[in-house]
């Protein structure tokens, strides 16, 4: 694989590789941590995740208050449920480097194979010492370029109520209840992180004005962490103005918190000797410092729901429309470093204060409009197919921070998501249910072909429905799979992400 990949590059982008002199932020994948996790939405109903997510048309139960309040007119008793989650999460990053030519040294540093290779005698010539620049350049630790991590994690995903009731001729049903609204789980990690990056593509390569000169790179291991959920509490109404025509809405009361953790550990700096504007040397030298950001933020906003569903005999149709809103984020967090810098250019290469300090701030999120329409086809009483499609539009997010007041557009997606499902009702007692979803990221991949090209991935699902009387039992199995390469012309990050989501829900009604 890796020889493949160079023979694609062509080693006269060598120079350009190493021309990031005056850049001096991480690379885009390794950026600091902030919003991420605020694209995550979640479905709520069991039975709906079962089925890929779909719920704007199919939902039947109390847990429609989530997706489509219209839905709930079809409710004809009381009905109370609960439901919890069981996830477990595998992540891992692989790095493939392509050998330099006037540089080969370099690569095998950042793979972590020069401890492998034989220390060099001084040109044969005993007693006379290698200079610094000369020497076989190792790393200062043991850290290699490859990581992966699993986590478990047990959450309660929804409680819901909803009662029909008529008032003077008017049959609606009233409901209240409280999900998961955002799961704001976050993990990343590049042991290979650089400050200027080699090798990036976007934005294009600032080259070198001068022909003599030396470069200068931070070379640290980065992790970023969060933990944290945000919950709605909803109250929903729903109104039947017609036969199978029902009309609805909702208002969610947004908050939630997370835990928020970044570390970045030195590994050395790397400095390349630049001669007729080519780079001919580097040597790598000892950095002891460590940075740590922990705190946590808390997240509050207001979501409304306006929902529309006709159903007939053989087919249901579904509408729902979401009015721009906003989402604040409210953070703190104490920065503490540890060690100081050595590196024989103290006057060029400036590392943080060690601290400790703490820092505040506040983001908003303002969201565009969103809409969900939803088709469900009945060709027999007992097979149900469910189609959904969901327009969001997260490149039209806009961000404004605090301190400083900058206002941007953080995410690129602008592509809608497409779910699909369906239901086989064994028998009165038992219904099987599958579906799938597409998992559209909101951030493109560095070196992304296609620029502002959204990661995505897929939600693969499977359930059953047990009807015990006036005990209803829901229970889906997830299983969601996201791949994407961070490309550079010097490397290739492969990324993985795999879950496992086991969900039950218990209902009664009376």
């Amino acid at each position: 694989m890796k020889s493949s990949i160079a023979r694609r590059i062509d080693i006269r982008v060598v120079a350009a590789l190493l021309s990031f002199a005056s850049i001096v932020a991480a690379q885009p994948a390794s950026g600091p941590l902030n919003i991420q996790g605020l694209d995550q939405f979640s479905a709520s109903g069991v039975r709906s995740r079962a089925m890929g997510g779909t719920g704007v048309a199919s939902a039947l139960d109390a847990s429609a208050l989530f997706s489509n309040p219209a839905s709930l007119g079809q409710l004809t008793s009381f009905e109370i449920r609960a439901g919890g989650l069981f996830a477990s999460t595998r992540r891992q990053q692989t790095q493939e480097w392509v050998p330099m030519r006037p540089l080969p040294g370099l690569s095998a540093l950042f793979e972590g194979l020069t401890g492998t290779i034989k220390t060099p005698d001084s040109l044969g010539i005993a007693g006379l010492p290698l200079s610094a620049w000369s020497a076989l350049q190792r790393q200062y630790d043991n850290i290699t370029p490859n990581w992966e991590r699993s986590s478990t994690a047990a959450q309660p995903l929804s409680l819901a109520a909803a009662m029909p009731l008529t008032f003077e001729g008017v049959d609606f049903v009233a409901a209240i209840g409280i999900s998961q609204v955002i799961n704001l789980d976050q993990y990343y990690q590049n042991n290979n992180s650089m400050s200027p990056y080699l090798g990036q593509q976007r934005p294009d390569p600032f080259l070198i004005t001068d022909r003599l000169d030396t470069l200068h790179v931070k070379w640290y291991q980065y992790t970023r962490t969060r933990e944290g959920s945000a919950y709605g509490i909803t109250p929903g109404l729903s109104f039947t103005l017609l036969p199978g025509l029902r009309i609805g809405g909702s208002a969610t009361i947004l908050t939630g918190s997370s835990d928020d953790d970044e570390r970045r550990l030195e590994r050395g700096l790397v400095n390349i000797a630049i001669g007729d504007g080519k780079p001919n040397n580097f040597m790598v030298d000892s950095v002891t410092y460590s940075q740590a950001k922990s705190g946590t933020s808390d997240y509050k906003g207001t979501l409304f729901t306006f929902g529309l569903q006709f159903e007939q005999q053989h087919y249901s149709v579904g509408l729902t429309i979401r009015p721009p809103m906003t989402i604040t984020r409210t953070w703190d967090r104490e920065v503490t470093g540890v060690g100081a810098a050595r590196n024989p250019y103290p006057l060029e290469v400036v590392y943080p204060a060690t601290g400790p300090f703490r820092e505040s701030g506040k983001d908003e999120l303002e969201y565009p409009l969103t809409y969900s329409l939803g088709i469900v086809l009945k060709p027999t009483e007992k097979w149900m197919l469910a189609f959904d499609y969901e327009l969001r539009n997260l490149a039209d997010v806009e961000l404004t921070s605090t301190p400083g007041g900058t206002v941007s557009h953080p995410w690129v997606n602008s592509k809608g998501v497409t779910r699909i499902g369906a239901e086989y009702r064994l028998s009165t007692l038992l219904a099987l249910r599958g579906g799938y979803r597409e998992d559209v990221q909101a951030f493109s991949p560095d070196g992304s072909a296609i620029v502002d090209e959204p990661a995505r991935g897929g939600v693969y699902s499977l359930g059953a429905g047990i009807s015990l009387g006036n005990i209803l039992i829901d229970a889906a199995y997830e299983y969601s799979v996201l791949k994407y390469q961070d490309l550079y012309q010097s490397n290739v990050n492969y990324n993985t992400r795999r879950q496992h989501q086991f969900m039950m829900e218990v209902a009664y009604r009376f």
